[in-house]
């Protein structure tokens, strides 16, 4: 959206909006722009949740998994949790077949994993501009 719309919205002539808007960028309080990207026009809308249980958790091990995930183009999203499991990664890729290969090939064999669940979408019900959607 543009400034002045920007500044009609919230009830501010454009010059006080911008300069606003402006401090907010150097602050950090936003961190940038971004385009929103429809996952199936890019060829990777069959979308998986992964549960990951570590068997090992030192700190090597976990440096290891962490810079190994952070290699795959295919995970979108990865998450340290605490409790139960221990990693949520989010994953696309094109379809079921592409999934499993990249399963087998890449997240199976990743350091210190113990147990890999994965998890389907049904439905969304609602989706964030973080992400996706």
């Amino acid at each position: 959206m543009t400034n002045v719309e920007l500044a009609g919205l919230v009830g501010l002539s454009p010059s006080p909006c911008l300069r606003r808007v402006r401090h907010l960028e150097r602050t950090g309080v936003i961190s940038g722009y971004h385009a929103r990207v429809d996952p199936m026009a890019a060829g990777r809308g069959f979308e998986v949740v992964v549960l990951i249980d570590m068997m090992l958790k030192d700190r090597a091990t976990v440096v290891a998994f962490e810079n190994r995930v952070g290699e795959l183009a295919e995970v979108v999203e990865c998450r340290r949790m605490f409790g139960v499991p221990d990693y949520l990664l989010w994953v696309a890729v094109s379809d079921q077949v592409a999934y499993e290969a990249f399963l087998i090939d890449h997240l199976a064999d990743l350091p210190g994993v113990a147990r890999l669940t994965s998890q389907l979408t049904m439905k969304l019900v609602k989706a964030s501009d973080r992400r996706s959607g």
